[in-house]
C-alpha cells in the first residue's frame, strides 16, 4: 500500500515526444500508400483472413492456369497482438519442436514472425489456397484511381503538417489575445486624447483674442481685430 501511495505521489506530467508521433505518422502514410488503413487490423478468425482464404470458385486467372490471380492484402496482419500468447497445436512433433508461428494451412511451424511472413506470402502457400503468384494487369481506369487516392493522400498529409499542434495553437489564442488588449488599450487612449483636445478647442474658443495671442495662439483672429 505504502508502494502505490509513493508512485502516486511521483506522477510526472505527460511529456509528448513530437518527433516521435511524426516518425509514426509517416510511417502511418506510408502503409497507406500499400493499401493499408492505419488501425484496420484484421482481427477476423483465422480462416477469414485475407491470408488463409481460399481462391473463389471460377476466380479470374493466368491463360492456361486452373488458379486465380494473386490479391493483394487490405488489412494489416497485426503480427504483434499475437506476441505473448500460445496456440495448442495437436501435431505433437510439431509441439516438440517449440515455440513459432504456426500455419494451418500447410500445418508448419516457422520459427519467427520474418520467417512465417514470408511463408505466407510464398508459392507453397498461395498454392494451397488455389492462387498462382501472378497478378492482373490494372486497367487504365484502375490505374488512374490510384493516382487519385495517392494524391488525395498527399494532399491529407500536407494538411496535417501545415496544421499547428495543440501547443501552437493555444500560444497563437493567447497571442491573438493579447494583441486584442493592446489595440483596445490603444482605443481609449487615442479617445482621451481627442476628448481632450475638443475640450481645450472650447475653452479656447470662450478667451479674449488678445490674451489668446499673446499667449502665443496668433491663427484665433488677431489679426481680424487689428483691421
Amino acid at each position: 500500500m505504502a508502494e502505490e501511495k509513493k508512485n502516486v505521489g511521483g506522477a510526472q506530467r505527460r511529456t509528448w515526444d513530437v518527433k516521435e508521433y511524426e516518425k509514426k505518422a509517416q510511417e502511418r502514410l506510408a502503409r497507406e500508400e500499400g493499401g493499408i488503413v492505419e488501425g484496420d487490423v484484421d482481427d477476423r478468425p483465422v480462416r477469414d483472413r485475407d491470408e488463409f482464404r481460399r481462391a473463389e470458385d471460377q476466380a479470374a486467372g493466368p491463360a492456361g492456369s486452373a488458379r486465380a490471380f494473386l490479391n493483394n492484402r487490405n488489412r494489416a496482419l497485426g503480427l504483434e497482438k499475437a506476441a505473448g500468447k500460445t496456440q495448442i497445436i495437436a501435431d505433437n512433433g510439431l509441439r516438440q519442436k517449440g515455440g513459432g508461428w504456426y500455419c494451418d494451412v500447410c500445418e508448419c511451424l516457422l520459427k519467427d514472425s520474418s520467417n512465417y511472413l514470408d511463408h505466407i506470402n510464398g508459392k507453397k502457400h498461395q498454392r494451397k489456397l488455389g492462387f498462382s503468384m501472378r497478378v492482373e494487369r490494372s486497367t487504365v481506369g484502375q490505374v488512374s484511381e490510384r493516382f487519385k487516392l495517392a494524391k488525395k493522400r498527399k494532399e491529407d498529409e500536407m494538411s496535417v503538417a501545415t496544421r499547428p499542434t495543440a501547443i501552437e495553437a493555444y500560444e497563437q489564442r493567447i497571442a491573438a489575445a493579447q494583441e486584442e488588449e493592446e489595440r483596445a488599450k490603444r482605443a481609449k487612449k487615442e479617445a482621451k486624447q481627442a476628448q481632450k483636445r475638443e475640450k481645450e478647442a472650447l475653452e479656447m474658443e470662450g478667451m479674449d483674442p488678445d490674451l489668446m495671442a499673446a499667449m502665443g495662439f496668433g491663427g484665433f483672429g488677431g489679426g481680424a481685430k487689428g483691421k
